[in-house]
């Protein structure tokens, strides 16, 4: 998976030449995203993305749109156990920070006024650069926390560090400004322990702006 993400990003330069027209910008949103585990119910945490975007404009109304992004990923959950009478709540909190390569083929529909709307679907490759785990166990009136760095690898208390995923959504363009909503599904099981399974799922609010325009 790491030849194809660097093979991605080689060829969206060694191809750009050959577009009608050619956009360059920068992008920033929100990310709602999850951990999906088999025997797990995880609830949904608030993230962040942003990076350098470029529009390939094959004709006036179809562009394929790669992205590099720092895009933060996770979940959370929460277990209330009773235990000899005693109430024992805890809470889990995960957080992987990735740097990603998005490559959306899009199709435009012209609505006036400079405007579009559009529609977009491609994978996603990303590589992950740092994690973070939050711990907290509360029981009576005691709290306890830990917390811990999740590192990468083929161990089992390690994650594997590469992902794999598909983009899908619509967006808005005005002029120079666009606004998108996507959803996330990842598709690679990271987790090294036998039996489990552990996959990232977001849903993305973005907005951005092409500075760079070429016709």
């Amino acid at each position: 998976m790491k030849k194809i993400f660097f093979t991605g990003i080689l060829s969206i330069l060694l191809v750009s030449a050959s577009f009608a027209q050619v956009k360059v910008g920068v992008t920033a949103g929100l990310n709602v995203s999850n951990l999906v585990q088999s025997g797990a119910d995880n609830n949904y945490k608030a993230g962040f993305q942003a990076g350098v975007v470029a529009d390939f404009g094959i004709s006036e109304n179809f562009s394929v749109i790669p992205e590099l992004l720092f895009s933060q990923r996770g979940g959370k959950s929460k277990t209330n156990l009773d235990l000899a009478g005693n109430r024992v709540s805890m809470s889990e909190s995960a957080r992987i920070n990735y740097l990603q390569l998005p490559v959306n083929a899009a199709y435009k529909f012209n609505v006036g006024n400079g405007s579009k709307l559009f529609v977009f679907a491609g994978p996603y490759f990303g590589y992950g650069l740092s994690g973070e785990m939050k711990n907290e166990i509360k029981s009576g009136g005691a709290i306890m926390n830990t917390t811990g760095d999740i590192k990468f690898g083929s161990e089992e208390g390690e994650v594997k560090r590469f992902d794999l995923g598909i983009n899908a959504g619509v967006g808005y363009q005005f002029n120079k400004v666009f606004f998108k909503l996507q959803y996330n599904p990842g598709l690679v099981n990271f987790s090294n322990v036998k039996n489990n399974s552990m996959k990232n799922t977001n849903i993305a609010v973005s907005a951005g702006y092409n500075f760079f325009v070429k016709n």
